[in-house]
């Protein structure tokens, strides 16, 4: 049994239906919605409360962002993907939208207005501080549960995150559940051998998760690239060169040199370092040894040999859990290591990608289909995988416990 209700815990016929889901997507300065990959992700939980009367609750951008706009596009693209009408209104919780709440029938959406239109929404509140709020005293009596779909804001204590999870029976839509199982199963190690890759530029957030899975025996194998990657080689020692220890320190990750020496004395057979890189010579590629960088030269991407292993590891393993690209991928002649280990992740028992960079690269790829799970969690990714709790699943846990005393 999990610590939390899933949509199967619960009663739907004909239920009110409170969801929080989440649709922030890049907009063009005309309002055009520019990706619409987060507004699919629901839909299977939008078509399983298909008797239900849902409302949902979402928001754009933040302010100050020049995105930072009403929800009407993103009724009218839930509309089209959907194949239902899914009304909008330019309210939240005033009477207007209460009124349109009281007005559904079975089977009919209503998307309320961008939720962060609302101050308190933005504060950083416990789920019993916020249920005292305006919002949720007024709405909560007109819905039956609340359902929470949005994984990828759930690291944040927001009002409409935790805030109703205090007063209405709560449970995980189906990409929320999708998320957490996907994720646990690179977690907890359950099948092995389970083999991480990160990359990217995120250094002190790849040595959270290192740190986390490696404590928890959950990784056989850690493969580090991109920055990530030059920040282990420095704390093993190498001589990476001066252009590159200064875009570290630019960086603000010198400090992170230290934690990755104390992993590697930890777990010096399971952090997998490149054997060589591809450095960039005036927009050329040049692979050399690790213990050969040029000392005015970036690296760019893992090298040749560093892909053929990396490559051989992620398609042998059970489990693979991706995040962060192995070089500057953006960079036609330096995208080789990301393509080669992405292609490479397909071949393993269960791949999970997350990131925005890697989402990009895979969908690039056109690959997207052959990953076991592509994580839309972002950060909230992240801070799952590094062992820290998301408030908004804690939320659920706690009125799951509630739920199962009362009943």
């Amino acid at each position: 049994m999990k610590d939390y209700l899933t949509m199967d815990d619960l009663i739907l016929d004909n239920k009110r239906v409170l969801m929080r889901v989440d649709i922030n997507s890049p907009m063009d300065p005309a309002g055009n919605i520019l990706d619409d990959k987060r507004f699919r992700s629901h839909l299977d939980t939008l078509r399983a409360l298909e008797d239900c009367r849902v409302v949902l609750m979402a928001h754009q951008s933040r302010a100050g962002k020049k995105d930072f706009s009403t929800l009407e596009p993103h009724s009218k693209q839930l509309s089209r993907l959907l194949h239902r009408d899914v009304s909008y209104v330019d309210d939240i919780f005033g009477s207007h939208a209460r009124d349109f709440i009281r007005s559904l029938e079975p089977g009919e959406i209503l998307l309320l207005e961008n939720t962060r239109f609302y101050s308190e929404e933005n504060m950083n509140r416990s789920p019993a501080d916020h249920a005292k709020s305006h919002m949720v005293r007024r709405l909560a009596p007109l819905f039956d549960l609340f359902i929470n779909d949005a994984f990828a804001v759930s690291h944040r204590s927001h009002l409409s995150v935790v805030g109703f999870t205090e007063v209405l029976p709560s449970a995980a839509g189906l990409l929320m559940d999708k998320e957490i199982e996907s994720l646990d199963k690179g977690l907890h190690g359950s099948e092995r051998p389970c083999v991480f890759a990160l990359g990217g530029t995120k250094v002190d957030d790849s040595i959270k998760v290192t740190k986390n899975v490696l404590a928890r025996d959950g990784a056989d194998a850690v493969l580090v690239s991109g920055v990530v990657g030059t920040v282990f080689l420095m704390a093993a020692g190498v001589d990476v060169g001066q252009t590159n220890v200064k875009f570290v320190e630019g960086q603000g990750y010198a400090d992170q040199v230290d934690l990755a020496r104390r992993l590697l004395a930890d777990y010096p057979t399971k952090i997998v370092m490149p054997v060589d890189v591809a450095v960039d010579r005036e927009g050329d590629r040049l692979d050399v040894a690790v213990d050969m960088i040029p000392s005015d030269l970036s690296i760019a991407d893992i090298g040749l040999e560093t892909i053929v292993d990396f490559s051989h590891r992620l398609r042998e393993a059970s489990v693979v859990v991706m995040n962060g690209p192995a070089g500057m991928s953006e960079k036609e002649k330096f995208a080789l290591g990301t393509i080669e280990t992405l292609k490479a992740a397909t071949g393993a028992g269960f791949s999970i990608a997350g990131g925005g960079h890697t989402v990009a690269a895979i969908e690039k790829l056109g690959i997207e289909s052959k990953f076991s799970h592509v994580s839309m969690g972002g950060g909230a990714s992240i801070t799952y995988l590094s062992g820290d709790p998301l408030p908004g699943i804690e939320a659920l846990k706690k009125a799951a416990e509630r739920y199962r005393t009362a009943r």
